[in-house]
């Protein structure tokens, strides 16, 4: 009896240890080196050791940590998402962080291991990790984190070994985000709508100019958020900068130059849906890339993107009350239909006639005579820093718009666009009868395509677009999509053609701007006779057409192609968009 009390206690005793490890500091770090500090900070995690180290903290912490598999890759690899959720509930600012999305740059993965290890292991994490629900990709582009070399970044200072740009597909998943070409895009896609996370946080490391910043990022334009989200942003971003400087990084906003160097100005980066922030914004997500300096130690930009990821998530907590209140008024939009005839911007253009004074950090530049090519080349000269103001172009206007139905109508037959939807969580319904409706329809009037593939796709751009009113047939099974105060702004991006990233732009839709029937000359030559002759309005456009045109009157190909236009015998759906709108 002695002994089985005995035993009891002892079971009781260890029980409550490894309860205890749930919630107390474990002052042992040695049992969690990273790979990156195993490597005496040369190296960074591969994607076999990043998986094995987190599944060693999942095992610590079985109770508040979950590794999971969102999905495979291209290459047919699990895509694994850990997360930290202690205490539960749902009163939480959903945090996702995204790592390895270019492998090269791989700064992110090894610093949220850090990241983690001090969440579950220090003392003062605890307010942070009472109000944020924490989800870490551990590497997105599982692919070209596998294909490890030291000759994939021609221009970058370490780590020793680095991942490829390109997926197995060799796509860029950072212009993938829309189009969703990818299962890691598809996978994404399905998980982000899922979790209508808060916050976002995309990890890179810079190319292009060089100056004395180690840490530079850029966050989601505020022209592309809901003016409800606006504020959030703002407390945010007013912690940010001052927190990252006591920490000892000093940053700017991410470098693009308005001509070769930061000397000239440098603009803000404005994100379409193609890109990560950009594609977090249309599900009402504040975004932040984060750039680290290519040329700057590769430890040193560990450090740093671990010291922007601990300021954000205390700026986050901070806010916590403020984004629990957008998220509950989100919540109500997702039902609550426009009101009105809403505009809804979808082009922009920098407005180059505005301008903020940035005081940066840069170094002075010249040119000197290659030894390749003999040409001037430019230099830097890190050994002489600078100080002083430059011109940071931040302002964007509007230079698009359309006005938002109150439906749109998608065709049961474009199904590639119909399941791009569904995965984005879009509320559609089925069209129960076949019926005829008079609906707001556009014609494809011109556009220009890219010369070389982009990213698997001939892009399109300059689209022009003209809107009438005409009878459709609408069949049963046709998808039939409420636009709502919470869906608009995705359903203009992707749905709208002159949209810069929308689905018509990235090819969905060529089927329908191939002319599909026509006629032979010598047979259509005596009917367009007869269609001027008994249409006296047509035969006077056409021949002032041809008295004013000298090429059109020389070219009887144009001629009779343009009677056919304008005739019963030409197909009504060339270059009719297949995404009808109900006013």
């Amino acid at each position: 009896m002695v002994h089985k009390l005995l035993c009891a206690l002892v079971v009781s005793f260890l029980t409550g240890i490894a309860n205890a490890q749930e919630t107390l500091p474990l002052l042992d770090k040695n049992k969690f080196v990273t790979p990156y500090e195993g490597s005496g900070k040369k190296r960074t995690a591969t994607y076999t050791q990043c998986v094995a180290w987190y599944q060693t903290i999942q095992r610590q912490f079985p109770k508040i940590c979950r590794l999971d598999s969102i999905g495979l890759s291209d290459g047919g690899s699990p895509i694994y998402v850990f997360r930290i959720n202690s205490n539960g509930g749902s009163a939480k600012v959903k945090v996702l962080i995204n790592n390895n999305i270019h492998p090269g740059e791989p700064e992110g993965t090894d610093a949220s291991m850090l990241l983690v290890r001090e969440m579950l292991l220090d003392q003062g994490n605890e307010a942070i990790m009472g109000v944020i629900d924490l989800h870490i990709i551990c590497q997105y582009n599982v692919d070209g984190s596998q294909t490890q070399s030291c000759y994939n970044r021609a221009n970058q200072n370490g780590p020793e070994n680095q991942g490829f740009r390109g997926n197995a597909r060799n796509l860029d998943l950072n212009r993938d985000f829309i189009k969703a070409d990818s299962r890691n895009a598809r996978a994404f896609a399905q998980y982000f709508a899922a979790h209508k996370f808060n916050f976002f946080i995309d990890h890179h490391t810079s190319n292009g100019a060089d100056y004395q910043y180690t840490l530079t990022y850029f966050h989601t334009r505020p022209e592309k958020l809901l003016p409800q989200l606006r504020p959030l942003l703002q407390s945010v971003e007013s912690y940010l900068k001052p927190e990252l400087a006591k920490a000892g990084w000093p940053s700017a906003p991410y470098v693009e130059t308005m001509k070769t160097v930061p000397d000239s100005g440098i603009h803000a980066f404005w994100e379409t849906g193609r890109y990560a922030t950009g594609y977090a914004a249309l599900h009402h997500c504040i975004g932040y890339t984060v750039e680290t300096h290519m040329l700057k130690p590769f430890p040193k930009r560990v450090e740093a993107t671990l010291d922007f990821m601990r300021v954000f998530l205390r700026g986050v907590a901070k806010e916590h009350g403020m984004a629990l209140g957008v998220r509950d008024y989100l919540k109500r939009a997702q039902t609550r239909r426009l009101q009105g005839r809403q505009v809804e911007y979808i082009a922009h253009e920098m407005d180059v006639s505005r301008w903020d004074t940035l005081l940066f950090e840069g170094f002075e530049f010249g040119y000197r005579t290659s030894t390749v090519t003999g040409q001037k080349r430019l230099y830097y000269d890190t050994t002489k820093p600078w100080s002083r103001n430059i011109r940071y172009y931040r302002y964007f206007k509007p230079t698009d718009s359309v006005v938002m139905p109150r439906f749109y109508i998608l065709p049961w037959a474009w199904g590639e666009v119909y399941e791009r939807l569904k995965m984005n969580r879009i509320e559609m319904k089925q069209v129960g009868q076949d019926t005829a409706m008079a609906l707001r329809v556009s014609f494809i009037n011109g556009y220009e395509t890219v010369k070389t593939p982009y990213e698997g796709h001939y892009l399109h751009y300059n689209v022009q677009t003209s809107d009438t009113l005409l009878p459709v047939k609408i069949r049963k099974g046709d998808w039939l999509i409420p636009v709502t105060q919470a869906n608009y702004q995705f359903l203009a991006a992707t749905l709208e053609p002159r949209a810069p990233d929308s689905y018509f732009v990235w090819n969905f839709f060529d089927a329908v701007l191939q002319q599909k029937e026509g006629f032979s000359d010598y047979v259509w030559d005596d009917k367009a006779a007869e269609i001027l002759a008994a249409n006296p309005v047509l035969k006077k456009k056409f021949l002032d057409k041809k008295a004013g045109d000298k090429a059109f009157a020389a070219d009887a190909w144009a001629q009779w192609m343009y009677v056919y236009r304008s005739s019963p015998y030409y197909e009504p759906t060339h270059n009719r968009y297949p995404v009808y709108r109900v006013d």
